[in-house]
């Protein structure tokens, strides 16, 4: 996910929270949608918020299978959560802080402190950056970003991906739409008082 900084014939380049630039190859199989609604690739312009579902390729480009968008600047129609640029929380995508695991099954807290258990199946590939990892490499008190959808009311995960203390910052100051500031602008201490370094 993050925000489309280029479009060049019919790939886009999408700069990620963490600053990586990804180039996102467009196919006539592409599914689009953007501000909730069916969409086509003529719609997306530089700035929008993307999240991309494909296959990452030798050459580290992703062929996009979905293309979910936003318009840039959110307006009224962002939906909740100010994350909804790359879905709607708790439909599309699950992200917050590892709270217990018992496999296949892990128990998040999203950030509006609601906890949620997921049970991971054989298809749901899990992955810190490029790399691959499994279930053993996650740990109460990470962070982590679950794509998938709901299924009869039961959410299915696609996609684990397990964030860094930094991209988990990052994507929080993204997903509302700020810059990253300096100092503890957009972190207060959670206590009311000063953190000792």
């Amino acid at each position: 996910m993050g925000k489309i900084t280029s479009i060049q014939g019919d790939n886009f380049v999408v700069t990620k929270p963490d600053g990586t630039k990804v180039t996102v190859k467009l196919t006539d199989k592409t599914e689009f949608r953007k501000d909730r609604q069916p969409a086509k690739q003529g719609d997306f312009k530089v700035g929008d918020f993307v999240m991309v579902r494909g296959e990452e390729n030798a050459d580290r480009s992703v062929t996009a299978e979905s293309l979910d968008g936003r318009s840039a600047g959110g307006g009224p129609g962002g939906g909740p959560g100010g994350g909804a640029f790359f879905g709607e929380m708790g439909k599309d995508f699950l992200a917050g802080e590892v709270k217990s695991l018992d496999p296949p099954k892990v128990t998040l807290q999203g950030p509006d402190h609601v906890t949620q258990t997921v049970e991971l199946n054989e298809d749901t590939s899990l992955r810190k950056g490029r790399e691959r990892i499994t279930m053993a490499d996650i740990q109460p008190g990470d962070h982590l970003v679950i794509h998938g959808a709901l299924q009869n009311g039961v959410f299915v995960p696609k996609t684990v991906m397990l964030l860094s203390p930094e991209q988990w910052e990052r994507m929080q100051q993204f997903a509302k739409g700020n810059a990253p500031t300096g100092g503890n602008a957009g972190n207060p201490p959670v206590s009311g008082e000063p953190r000792q370094q």
